[in-house]
């Protein structure tokens, strides 16, 4: 019987979310924004043959049933978007809405990614795709690791076999032992690593012009005043 295809399952997890939503009200509603803004610019920079499983919080859970050429398109988009999400703090830092614990700690935010293959069932469920599997228990427990760092790449060796590795780069070994899956053989590209790749990599777009780094202080303070007045915001992820 022939097998069925390998999914890759990758993680995008912004490191620091809990600690940045423990702020006071107006910083939690502004921490908000922050996030959301954050997790619409990865989904953004996604492409074939990524689509989006779930928004888990501080995260975006991606998925592809894989091939060699599918491979090169994941690993690439896996750079971009350490790329895009630093360019938008970039951007974020020199807006700063206002000077509340989240506008001036944005700084502090970090990317990682977590990645693994395996197989899983795909099921609809009215528009939307719910994947199931032992595979998807497994990179969902990889966000809980014993990694000294908030950016880095985490793969499993499954994972790293298929996608290959990140050109001039050797990942370190660092087995894990996950919470009701045992032990697991990982790769990792640790932070120092993750800039060496990226100052070979090109830049990617421009920052916000003026215009829109107004628009985005508009939104900010509506949605706060929405928020206190009792009255739903737009929701920021609708539209790409």
């Amino acid at each position: 019987m022939e097998s069925p295809p390998q999914t890759l399952l990758l993680i995008t997890d912004i490191s620091g979310f809990t600690r940045f939503m423990r702020l006071h009200p107006l910083s939690t509603s502004h921490a908000r924004q922050i996030i959301v803004r954050l997790l619409k610019a990865l989904i953004n920079a996604s492409s074939y043959p990524l689509k989006v499983a779930e928004l888990e919080g501080d995260a975006v859970f991606f998925f592809a049933p894989i091939d060699a050429r599918a491979a090169a398109a994941v690993k690439a988009q896996m750079l971009r978007f350490f790329q895009v999400f630093e360019k938008e703090i970039e951007a974020l830092e020199r807006v700063k809405a206002c000077v509340c614990g989240a506008c001036t700690s944005v700084a502090q935010l970090r990317l990682k990614q977590v990645v693994h293959t395996g197989e899983v069932s795909v099921e609809k469920i009215d528009r939307f795709e719910k994947l199931f599997g032992l595979d998807v228990i497994v990179v969902h427990r990889m966000l809980k690791n014993s990694v000294q760092s908030d950016r880095y790449i985490l793969t499993t060796r499954s994972a790293h076999d298929l996608l290959g590795g990140i050109e001039g780069l050797q990942p370190l070994s660092h087995a894990e032992s996950f919470e009701g899956i045992g032990s697991v053989e990982t790769l990792l590209y640790d932070d120092a690593m993750i800039t060496q790749a990226l100052q070979a990599t090109p830049a990617p777009m421009a920052a916000a012009s003026r215009s829109s780094t107004w628009r985005w202080k508009l939104e900010m303070h509506l949605n706060t005043l929405l928020q206190f007045l009792g009255r739903p915001a737009p929701s920021p992820l609708s539209g790409r």
